[in-house]
């Protein structure tokens, strides 16, 4: 015990002096008159009072008492329950009754987990985060052994650092059944592609038989297949390719005919969504002239099936309206010094400038596009790459930019170079083998359109080049694809945007999150924005309701928490400044049937988790010798947590006390002898 406050500890003394003071005016100001009082009380009265007046004197400077004290924890023995539809009902009863009979010689706290899926391992390591610093002493783990999510639990267990005794529910018997077990795609698919589906089918005592193997969409049946189950235990994996015609989230099921004696047909289908993007898109590249960039440039881009290239060369004439529709625009020395071309009218395209000695800088600069350049005299720099580590827009490995530097000099104009603050370099340029700030390959975004720029031409140069140092185009390629992608991937405008997962598990919360901008495009929520949600039943008919989202920061956000299976359309609308502004969108709910999918007990799993714990396997009925198992250990001890305590002076009643007793015997001598 130490004695803390915040005074000088000289400051004790002028506790005494005041008690000193004190008594001595209040006894030895009339010294000399007879009371009656004996001697030795005439000197104990005063010491009394002083004590007293310095022990108050000293409480008032608020001491704190710091004391170590201990805090007994008995061991923690959590029992863990499997609540999924394997288990039987009766199994859990037997569980429940065994776990109220048990004694209370440890801390005994009961959980449960698993439901539409099971994650043994998760389970677990929940305990392991919830417990991690307190006097764990064991697991009890009641389960059938099924898990159809997550890693292998025998493999985590031993981290635990605890015994982790198994109880073995659940059936082992393997009965009559076929189910689909596997269902892999993609979540993602390009519109006219083609797309891979891989479904696994498992069947068990159903030898001779046959089924059939169907993948459908909206009724319509896709692929079929005719599967002739082998006896004993059948595995088959079947590959379907599927062909992505439709935009949009799309979703599919497969199916499996049941057979006769199958123990269950719920998990004779399953269900699976693909979000279908048109990713076609159109890139155009205008040239002034024909050069060897603009092959070099085409080749790598129509590597990706999904970017469609037309060149024109506007000494021929400019078709305006196929301009129009590109996604993408690539301008060799444009605006140039031969032509008069308009560019006005293609401002809000996206759009990779290349600049070069032909370029005309007046007119380019005149675009506002993010960078421009003052021409000192109609010369050119060659111009090395450099690259920017602190570049963030997109990844480009490090190699990759190693062996970009290592490529021969592009022609760039010679002058002062003024780029925009929003101007983010990938390469800047070494003149000379001086490295510089002057952008040689760069990325903008102007009124929300994305521009880059190559200030220098030669682009065919790297690509020979990076051939022979690497026997491929991939350096050249990977560069190029990723400018393409970045430049050409247009920001959303809207006012209203709205948010969330394309595609969730039927036990995942739906949340979706919404931002409406006014006309300067500044966030805003103060209108209250609704939205209808509508869900079409196996009929074709819709049913939903209407929300009004909440306010969430400078948004807005409605959680519809966890939604049937099926798929979900939405409208949701707001209006600002007397203008209605109104988003749409859809989601898919894929149902999780992973329970139905394996019936068959593993209590194998369970013998192991335990053996390599230092613990056993246990019956529901040997569940309440439990507490004799965990006593025959003897590592499971009650554990101190010594801790630091602090208790002011003024809280101890012992004191106050004294303090009571000393002025009342000090009263009550004198009141006697007065």
């Amino acid at each position: 015990m130490k004695l803390l406050f915040d005074y000088p500890w000289y400051c004790i003394f002028f506790c005494l002096l005041a008690g000193v003071l004190y008594s001595a005016l209040l006894y030895f100001r009339r010294r000399g008159q007879d009371d009656g009082m004996p001697r030795y009380l005439r000197w104990l009265l005063p010491l009394l009072r002083l004590f007293a007046v310095s022990l108050i004197a000293f409480l008032l400077m608020a001491p704190l008492v710091r004391r170590q004290v201990g805090t007994q924890e008995k061991p923690i023995v959590v029992i863990t329950q499997d609540r999924s539809q394997s288990i039987p009902v009766a199994e859990r009863e037997v569980v429940d009754k065994q776990i109220r009979s048990l004694s209370s010689d440890y801390q005994f706290v009961v959980d449960t987990f698993g439901g539409k899926s099971t994650d043994i391992t998760a389970a677990l390591s929940s305990i392991a985060d919830r417990y991690a610093g307190r006097n764990l002493g064991a697991v009890v783990l009641a389960t059938d052994g099924i898990y159809n999510q997550g890693q292998n639990p025998a493999i985590y267990a031993p981290s635990l650092a605890v015994p982790v005794y198994t109880v073995a529910l659940g059936d082992t018997t393997h009965r009559c059944d076929a189910a689909i077990t596997h269902v892999r795609s993609g979540r993602i698919a390009y519109l006219k592609d083609q797309f891979p589906v891989e479904v696994t089918v498992q069947a068990y005592g159903l030898g001779g038989a046959r089924a059939t193997l169907s993948v459908a969409r909206g009724g319509q049946r896709l692929f079929s297949k005719e599967i002739h189950y082998a006896a004993g235990q059948h595995i088959t994996t079947e590959t379907v390719i599927l062909e992505a015609d439709k935009p949009g989230l799309q979703s599919y099921t497969v199916s499996l005919t049941p057979c006769e004696g199958e123990v269950s047909t719920r998990n004779n289908s399953r269900s699976f969504a693909v979000e279908v993007v048109d990713g076609h898109q159109k890139v155009t590249i205008l040239a002034a002239a024909p050069h060897p960039d603009i092959s070099a440039i085409r080749q790598s881009i129509e590597r990706n099936p999904n970017y469609e290239v037309e060149v024109q060369l506007v000494g021929s004439g400019l078709k305006n309206d196929q301009v129009k529709e590109s996604s993408l625009l690539i301008l060799h020395n444009l605006p140039s010094l031969g032509s008069q071309t308009d560019l006005a009218p293609f401002r809000q395209i996206p759009t990779i400038y290349i600049i070069g000695t032909q370029t005309d800088l007046g007119r380019f600069n005149a675009l506002h596009a993010g960078l421009e350049i003052v021409a000192r005299a109609r010369k050119a720099d060659d111009v090395v790459a450099a690259s920017n580590r602190s570049f963030a827009l997109f990844t480009l490995a490090d190699d990759v930019c190693d062996r970009l530097e290592q490529l021969p000099p592009l022609q760039a104009p010679f002058g002062t170079y003024r780029p925009s603050g929003n101007l983010q370099s990938l390469f800047t340029a070494k003149v000379m083998g001086v490295a510089s700030d002057r952008p040689l390959i760069a990325f903008c975004q102007q009124e929300g359109v994305r521009h880059a720029f190559v200030v220098g031409e030669g682009l065919w140069r790297w690509r020979l080049q990076g051939y022979q140092m690497t026997g491929s185009h991939a350096d050249f390629d990977q560069l190029i694809e990723k400018m393409v992608v970045y430049t050409s991937l247009q920001t959303n405008r809207d006012h209203l945007q709205l948010t969330h997962e394309h595609i969730y598990q039927e036990n995942q919360p739906v949340t979706i999150q919404a931002q409406l901008y006014n006309d300067n495009y500044e966030p805003v929520n103060d209108p209250s924005l609704q939205l209808t949600l509508y869900r079409a039943d196996s009929t074709g008919r819709s049913s939903g309701g209407t929300y009004e989202m909440g306010r969430s920061g400078t948004g807005y956000t409605l959680h519809l928490g966890v939604l049937p299976p099926g798929q979900y359309n939405y409208a949701a609308s707001a209006t600002l400044a007397g203008k209605t502004h109104k988003a749409s969108g859809s989601f898919i709910v894929e149902e999780l049937n992973l329970e139905e999918l394996n019936l068959v007990a593993d209590h194998a799993l369970l013998s192991t988790i335990a053996s390599v714990t230092g613990a056993q396997m246990l019956t529901p009925d040997q569940l309440g010798h439990l507490p004799q198992l965990l006593r025959d250990r003897g590592d499971l001890k009650t554990v101190v947590y010594p801790h630091t305590r602090y208790t002011q002076l003024l809280d101890l009643p012992w004191l106050l006390i004294l303090l009571i007793l000393l002025l009342s015997l000090e009263w009550a001598v004198r009141k006697y002898y007065s």
